[in-house]
């Protein structure tokens, strides 16, 4: 007999048990950020792959909406910003600008993903307000925990 039915595939609710932990050293922004978090996203020369997986993130088997974090359309409505790198040369200047968008407090993730032989070194461009940096990137739940780890839950 065939198991799936409405009622039994409402019953399993498969995102809802699941914990998101990491080992990434993570500042918090002074406990500022505890109901809601607006993230926006800029590519700084990644591969597309890492944003498919980023937009991903808003499908029902994340689920990012229950814990409150949303992505913004605009860097003036968000409160952390996701640089996707390696950066190239010219994308400095549109970082900067965005980066400039941004209303205080804000926070950045820098997540590097693939080789990094340009030389551009982001963390002086983003300076003190970086709170975490993935360097090894495995999967969407490792972002999931990061923004947790901001957020203090």
């Amino acid at each position: 007999m065939n198991n799936w039915w409405f009622p039994y595939g409402l019953k399993k609710r498969l995102t809802e048990k699941k914990l998101y932990q990491t080992d990434i050293d993570v500042k918090t922004l002074d406990g500022i950020f505890k109901s809601s978090l607006h993230i926006y996203i800029i590519d700084v020369g990644n591969s597309n792959d890492l944003c498919f997986e980023l937009k991903a993130l808003q499908a029902p088997q994340y689920n990012i909406h229950r814990f409150g974090i949303f992505f913004a359309d605009t860097p003036r409505h968000a409160d952390v910003l996701i640089v996707l790198g390696p950066a190239t040369e010219k994308m400095i200047a549109p970082l900067q600008e965005t980066i400039n968008q941004l209303p205080k407090p804000f926070g950045i993730i820098l997540i590097e993903y693939g080789e990094t032989n340009n030389g551009i070194d982001l963390k002086n461009i983003l300076q003190e307000n970086l709170l975490a940096e993935i360097k090894n990137y495995e999967n969407p739940e490792q972002i999931i925990a990061v923004l947790l780890k901001i957020m203090n839950k």
